[in-house]
């Protein structure tokens, strides 16, 4: 398998976080892993997928152009599928689970009865660019009056494109009567960003995805079947990430599947029941901490955290997770999140 240096990115080390007054603070991205050569890398999802579709392929058989048209049931548990392939040859095929990784519209969920929790989902509005200036090396993020409590992002990918798009969750695109295309649009017009984007040209056509933000109260497991990924619902809800999750879920439903396969028993009610249990103790307080943080996003909020990160840069790294939905639980976030209440108001 190849890694993800050995594939078309761009490095990064630096995040830059810019509120709508035009007030902003850099922070370095930390270095997880010393062993690595550098700190940061991004890649369009099209070259990290095909990275892990061929991750696959050395362990499991991949059917190209093969689409599932029917999960199969037995006494109400699910036991395989029929699916179709090119020229409409229709195949079965029996399993003792089966795992809907068919993304947030998952037709294994619909067919076989799991809610779809409308009220967990943010919508994010995305397009590539060319020819966008000031972006080397750099993450941005902008936090715009105009569609918080969501937030903008510039990300630099390889051959000089620029992945821009914008996240808001459904229930302000609603208040705000947005449309996710044009939000992003007019976002690109304001004095903040409107220059550097003179001269670009955007490539294709702005794409709209609904994303099923994660909540511990989603049912992600039945009879025979185990839901990962966007199916299952594990997006943050404060920085719309989904990949940690997805792949965490992954893992996660394989290690419950192959103990099965293990002991030659039956990946019954009990057992997938521990899938779960593990998922969600491990995601479980970080997706309700940043339910708090999506709450706390009002400009003076927003405005308060990126003047501390300036004031105290060896505070800016801990803040830089509170911006962005990913700082970890803990008794001293408690008390600062009290503070910002008052920035709420």
């Amino acid at each position: 398998m190849q890694s993800l240096m050995e594939n078309p990115s761009v490095k990064v080390n630096k995040i830059t976080y810019t509120c709508s007054n035009g007030q902003s603070v850099t922070v370095p991205l930390p270095k997880i892993d010393p062993s690595l050569p550098t700190t940061g890398m991004v890649c369009r999802r099209v070259v990290f997928d095909s990275m892990l579709l061929d991750a696959a392929r050395e362990r499991v058989e991949v059917m190209d152009w093969c689409a599932m048209r029917q999960v199969l049931t037995e006494d109400g548990r699910a036991c395989g599928v029929n699916a179709e392939m090119g020229g409409k040859r229709e195949f079965s095929f029996t399993a003792k689970a089966v795992v809907g990784a068919d993304g947030a519209m998952s037709q294994v969920a619909r067919q076989t009865g799991f809610p779809k929790y409308p009220q967990y989902r943010s919508v994010a509005a995305r397009a590539y660019y060319r020819l966008v200036t000031g972006t080397v090396g750099s993450l941005e993020i902008y936090f715009l009056n105009e569609i918080l409590p969501g937030y903008l992002w510039l990300y630099p990918t390889e051959s000089g494109m620029t992945n821009v798009g914008l996240s808001i969750p459904l229930e302000g695109v609603k208040r705000k009567k947005l449309c996710p295309r044009e939000a992003l649009n007019q976002a690109l017009r304001l004095p903040l960003l409107s220059d550097r984007f003179e001269l670009s040209k955007r490539m294709g056509r702005i794409d709209v995805a609904m994303l099923p933000v994660g909540n511990t109260m989603r049912r992600i497991h039945g009879p025979g079947v185990a839901l990962v990924g966007d199916a299952a619902g594990v997006v943050n809800p404060c920085s719309s990430e989904g990949i940690f999750g997805a792949l965490l879920s992954g893992r996660l439903a394989a290690e419950t599947l192959a103990k099965a396969c293990q002991d030659r028993t039956s990946p019954d009610e009990t057992l997938m029941k521990t899938y779960p249990e593990r998922l969600w103790r491990e995601l479980g307080p970080t997706l309700r901490l940043s339910d708090r943080l999506l709450e706390l996003r009002s400009p003076k909020a927003i405005d308060s955290l990126i003047r501390s990160a300036k004031r105290r840069p060896h505070n800016a790294g801990w803040i830089s997770g509170i911006l962005i939905g990913s700082a970890l639980p803990s008794d001293e976030l408690s008390s600062f999140l009290g503070y910002l209440d008052f920035f709420r108001r």
